[in-house]
């Protein structure tokens, strides 16, 4: 099962968690950000020693995923950005897939809406943290162990737009 801790990183807080076969350290892109402002929620992914997880593909694998829990007030404005992954041949099948078996890292940008109304609602809010979540299904060279999904979050300031004019 998954452990979590949190940590001081540049920029952003970062929490990692730990199962038992990857770690993932978590973060935002920004530590303060306003309505309207894009930002990325990123994942940083070790796999364990002999550890593959799926990258996209053609293939029926689970693939290694961010979800973020929906908030009427969170927008995604793209789905998960991938690095390149490699190709496993898996032998006694002479399967070949699209896998992560080295460091890697996974970013979702999202934006708070800059309407009024939201901005009416995150007046007086000075943080907020978003719910989420990492989906994967992991692998060795002999088994594939069952899905696994991590509960991940980020924490971002939130600072609000200043509509006011200022008077000359």
């Amino acid at each position: 099962m998954a452990s979590m801790l949190r940590l001081d990183r540049p920029g952003a807080a970062a929490t990692q968690s730990t199962t038992d076969h990857l770690r993932v350290v978590s973060y935002a892109s920004d530590e303060t950000v306003a309505p309207g402002t894009v930002f990325s929620l990123q994942a940083d992914i070790t796999p364990g020693d002999g550890i593959h997880v799926y990258a996209p593909g053609r293939h029926s694998y689970r693939v290694v995923s961010i979800e973020i829990d929906p908030v009427p007030l969170l927008k995604t404005t793209r789905a998960t950005v991938y690095p390149p992954s490699e190709i496993y041949h898996f032998v006694p099948l002479n399967e070949r897939v699209a896998v992560y078996q080295k460091p890697f890292r996974l970013t979702r940008e999202v934006v708070f809406d800059a309407s009024a109304a939201s901005q009416e609602t995150l007046r007086g809010t000075s943080e907020a943290t978003i719910i989420g979540r990492l989906d994967y299904q992991a692998c060795s060279d002999t088994f594939c162990f069952a899905p696994v999904s991590v509960p991940l979050s980020w924490t971002v300031k939130i600072r609000t737009l200043d509509r006011e004019r200022v008077q000359p």
